[in-house]
């Protein structure tokens, strides 16, 4: 019996890493799409203004 809920206790540490490996990975790629829109505004700007 207490093999068993080690076993499920575990897994829950498991999963509670994926979980929060999953967050940061879309922390990331949330701010690196919000920097790459920002500077493509600037940049499409900056040539609408020069023609």
């Amino acid at each position: 019996m207490g093999v068993m809920t080690d076993q499920m206790q575990f897994s829950n540490v498991k999963i509670i890493n994926k979980l929060q490996n999953l967050k940061a990975t879309f922390i990331k790629t949330g701010i690196f799409l919000s920097l790459a829109a920002y500077w493509g505004v600037i940049l499409v700007g900056t040539f609408i203004t020069f023609n």
